[in-house]
């Protein structure tokens, strides 16, 4: 059965971990929000994280090699309880994903 689990990464390499677990063949969800950035004179609108150094990757842990998340580029560790991935509680992803 698919999950959902959280994955810290590295400070401001969200998207790159993201893509390195993509080329993995995991279901990743990285949830973004428009800020307005301010440089040099100029405001931009670009998009950020909405929890800076963690994204979501959907997996059934029981048949996923899920080790490799940690050595995976961008990514500093999967969120865990003692030795197993913790998974997310139900809806709460899906309820991010249907307010974005």
């Amino acid at each position: 059965m698919n999950r959902w689990y959280v994955a810290q990464t590295h400070r401001r390499d969200e998207e790159k971990a993201a893509w390195h677990l993509r080329r993995q063949e995991f279901s990743v969800y990285l949830p973004r929000y428009l800020t307005r950035r301010r440089h040099a004179r100029r405001v931009d609108w670009v998009k950020a994280p909405l929890f800076p150094r963690y994204l979501f990757i959907e997996m059934d842990s029981e048949y996923t090699q899920w080790r490799c998340i940690n050595s995976t580029f961008g990514v500093s560790r999967l969120v865990c309880n003692g030795y197993r991935p913790a998974p997310v509680p139900d809806g709460i992803v899906e309820d991010i994903v249907a307010r974005s």
